[in-house]
């Protein structure tokens, strides 16, 4: 006699949040179809790549993935600006930064460096937000762990009608920091294009280690230097790239 295994908590568990995953993933459906219809954006779900490898006289067939899945929401928004999110959805008390695999991580990545909005539309039981990819891959730095909690999440709350308002945050502030993270990427971006990939590379690394709150500043004042000629190639450190800045500015400036 053939006894089913018992179910361990973690396989109902895992149970649980892939069928309330699907319960999330239609309600970014739903925004998208509100979106779409109010002419705000245009952004579509991203079938996982699928080939059927044998069908029966029933109906019914076989098949396999034949590649890893891509971010699931792709789109784009009034005006032109792309945006790119994977959806995550966990009934328990937190979101690891590990639920995103490589390669949508590599996937987000590129497109946030292209100036797409990136990031991921997050559910944490019923607390719902889009987190930024700006955040979501600092998440280390900015919390001290690779998770958030819904606690965490509220920053970036989204309104809720029966449709997750992947767009529409609730707090006037969550609107204001993507504001200025979207400004602080332009700016790196900015970076790249004078400095070339490598140094800027580095200097972001530099300025990524500072102190939060002068993060932005730094950046500001480093891209008018460069793009005036400043040369940053063999900076190492933040009192590096001081003197550079001091060098040029009493050259531009000084009597």
């Amino acid at each position: 006699m053939n006894r089913r295994k018992p179910r361990t908590n973690k396989s109902w568990q895992a149970m649980k949040n892939n069928a309330q995953g699907h319960f999330f993933e239609g309600y970014i459906n739903g925004a998208c179809a509100y979106y779409r219809d109010t002419g705000r954006a245009i952004v579509e779900k991203i079938p996982e790549p699928f080939r059927t490898t044998g069908t029966g006289r029933d109906g019914t067939f076989t098949g396999r993935f034949t590649a890893n899945a891509q971010p699931d929401f792709m789109g784009t928004l009034r005006g032109g600006q792309a945006i790119c999110f994977e959806a995550k959805y966990t009934s328990t008390d937190r979101i690891l930064q590990s639920v995103i695999t490589k390669t949508q991580w590599d996937s987000l990545e590129r497109h946030w460096a292209a100036g797409a909005v990136a990031g991921v539309c997050v559910g944490i039981g019923d607390v719902f937000g889009f987190v930024p990819w700006g955040t979501w891959r600092k998440m280390k730095e900015i919390y001290g762990h690779k998770y958030m909690t819904a606690a965490d999440l509220e920053a970036f709350q989204v309104k809720f009608n029966g449709h997750c308002l992947f767009l529409d945050y609730k707090s006037e502030l969550a609107q204001e920091e993507m504001a200025r993270l979207a400004n602080r990427h332009e700016r790196q971006v900015k970076l790249e294009a004078v400095m070339g990939v490598e140094t800027a590379g580095r200097i972001i690394d530099i300025i990524g280690a500072q102190d939060e709150e002068k993060q932005d500043a730094f950046l500001e004042t480093t891209l008018e230097a460069a793009i005036c000629g400043a040369d940053y190639t063999e900076c190492e450190d933040i009192e590096d790239m001081a003197r550079v800045y001091a060098r040029w500015f009493t050259e531009r400036y000084g009597n």
